[in-house]
């Protein structure tokens, strides 16, 4: 069986306050980003909130036909589309600077070993009597 080290309870609360500004820092960027997609063709573009709504859409104007309609809709969802996925991929990225801190904690509190080749953090628990 391998060596534990005790839970140092203070290091934990030292790194739950950190954990709290990280957060609040987080919070902050998530709600400024903003991402601009195109169209294929470059024809259409709309930028997109923190919440994928539509905050900016720009049409060229040699794209608005009225006998193709399908055509402008196929642009509109090509560059919704592409601000969507650049918007998500910023939300994956400041969320996974908190998930990757919170990940390592649980690790060691769950006994795994971590990246920082240092013994897993173990609690210890009295054993339990039997009760007959």
């Amino acid at each position: 069986m391998p060596e534990y080290e005790q839970i140092n309870f203070s290091e934990l609360a030292k790194h739950a306050r950190r954990m709290q500004g990280t957060v609040a820092d987080a919070q902050l960027d998530l709600r400024n980003i903003e991402a601009t997609g195109h169209s294929a063709d470059g024809m259409v573009t709309a930028t997109l909130s923190a919440e994928s709504r539509v905050v900016d859409l720009r049409i060229d104007p040699s794209v608005i036909d009225p006998d193709n309609p399908e055509r402008l809709a196929r642009l509109l969802v090509e560059a919704i589309d592409s601000a969507h996925d650049t918007v998500t991929e910023q939300r994956t990225e400041v969320v996974s600077g908190i998930t990757g801190g919170l990940q390592d904690i649980l690790a060691g509190l769950n006994g795994e070993q971590n990246d920082k080749k240092r013994p897993a953090v173990a609690p210890r628990f009295p054993e339990r009597r039997s009760r007959r």
